[in-house]
Formats: structure tokens, sequence, C-alpha cells
């Protein structure tokens, strides 16, 4: 296991214990355990960043299993902020990218442990394939499936659907919540057209440099005010921030439409 350095110590901590006790509760069944997201490209920020995990296991979670890890993750909370930030999936060996599959998951958002599909979702895996931790278990790298340049391109338009569909759901709400997800949304756009680009993932500082320079003028204080509100991470949101954030996700949408439409129009001109 080797983590950044510069990440507070109960988080380090927090981890470890992860890497510890879950090879105990599923005994037999753990692959392996792995960070992937900002902790993996060294842009950790404490004031707001997730901590996400996944966990592979040979088979889906018994319910004793299933129980343990909930009673874990619980009890880990009255110990550990961390638990208030980590986003973690369990899900099955050479089935990650089948919608089909099993998949447990516990998100902070929610405070427990629940039983769902799997979204099948090819970003963890370029990421982890990419610049993965393995916190206990088998070599992230080595891991990692293979992601064709379709699944790769049908996971970045889910993607900008689900910022379309979480900005009209808070839209008229004023309060954090809506100012932290137009941030996000502003955010994650801009990465999500990074990849398209360079068929690569890059952290939101990367992306960020990037779109500075890439994007048209008319969005680069767009960009810049989201950027400033997440590592503000308080206050409430604006219509204009809610329209701002709105309206560059519908320019990155037919951004990311134009671009990877291209391939397909050469190969009509063969």
């Amino acid at each position: 296991m080797s983590l950044p350095k510069n990440i507070p110590k109960d988080l380090s901590s927090f981890l470890e214990a992860m890497a510890t006790d879950f090879p105990a509760i599923l005994h037999g069944n753990l692959v392996g355990i792995y960070v992937w997201g900002s902790l993996t490209y060294d842009a950790f920020e404490e004031i707001c960043s997730d901590v996400d995990c996944v966990g592979v296991t040979r088979r889906d979670l018994e319910d004793r299993e299933f129980s343990e890890l909930d009673g874990w993750f619980k009890t880990k909370a009255e110990q550990n902020r961390w638990v208030k930030r980590i986003d973690m999936r369990f899900v099955i060996d050479h089935e990650f990218l089948d919608k089909a599959s099993r998949c447990c998951g516990f998100y902070h958002h929610t405070g427990r442990l629940a039983r769902h599909g799997s979204d099948g979702n090819p970003i963890i895996w370029v990421n982890i394939a990419q610049s993965g931790i393995s916190l206990w278990g088998e070599d992230a790298k080595s891991i990692a499936p293979q992601v064709s340049d379709q699944c790769l391109n049908d996971a970045l338009l889910l993607e900008l659907n689900y910022l379309k569909e979480d900005l009209t759901a808070n839209a008229g709400d004023r309060f954090n919540r809506a100012f932290i997800h137009n941030a996000y949304a502003v955010l994650t756009a801009y990465r999500i057209l990074y990849s398209a680009h360079h068929r690569a993932l890059a952290s939101k500082d990367q992306a960020y440099g990037w779109a500075m320079e890439t994007v048209p003028p008319v969005w680069r204080a767009v960009i810049h005010a989201a950027k400033e509100n997440r590592l503000r991470n308080a206050g409430s949101t604006t219509p204009q921030l809610e329209e701002d954030a709105k309206q560059f996700v519908e320019f990155v949408s037919g951004e990311v439409n134009r671009i990877l439409a291209i391939p397909q129009q050469l190969n009509h001109l063969k």
C-alpha cells in the first residue's frame, strides 16, 4: 500500500484499518481493495474531496458478510470523520463492466451499505489502470479490464446525462447543497471534455488548466467561479450560478458529441 504522504493522518489510519479488517470479514471472498479518484492524482483536497474506493470480490456478498461490513462502517462513523466522505462499492471480479452484475455500495450521502445493480462504470477502471492504489490484494493495474473506446464514450455521455439530471433535480434550491452541486457539475463537465479530447483521465486541477486555455473565453469565468466555489464549500447558490452550470454542461455535451462523432465520420470517408 502506497498512499500519498500529504493526506491527513486519520484518513491514512482509516484506509489502513480497511486493509486490515476487510480481508478478515470477507475471508476467501476478497480479491483486492483499491483507491481511485483524487487520492490517486495527488489532488486530494481535505475540505471537499471524496474518498473513492472499490472492493473486488469473487462472488456477491453473503448476508453475513454484508451485515458485518455494514456494522464496520457504522462503528467507524463514530470514530473517524472520513466515513462521511467515503464512496465505496463492492464489485464482482470479471464483471466490472457488466451492468447485469450485482453490486453493493456504501455512500456517504446515505450512510449505510446497500445492495444494488452495477452501473458498469468503466471510468473507475481507466483510473485504476492509469494510477490506482492497491490497499490490499492483487495489483491495481493488473486487475483493471481493457476499456474499449466505445465503452468509454458511452460512459462519458452517461456522466453528462447524470449531471443534467442532478442540475434539474436541484433547480431552485438556494442552499449549500445546490451551491456545491452546481460547482461540481461544471468541474466534472470540463473533466469529461478533457477525457473526450485526450482519451485519458485527469485531476480537476489538470483539467482546469487545460480548459482555461482551450474553451472559448466566454466560459472561463464560469469555470473559475466553479473552482473557487468548490474550494470554499459553503454559501448559497444564485439563479446565475444555476444557469451558468446548466448552460456550460449543455456546451460540453455538444462538444463531446461532436468529438465522438469524428471517428465515425472518418470511417464513412474510407
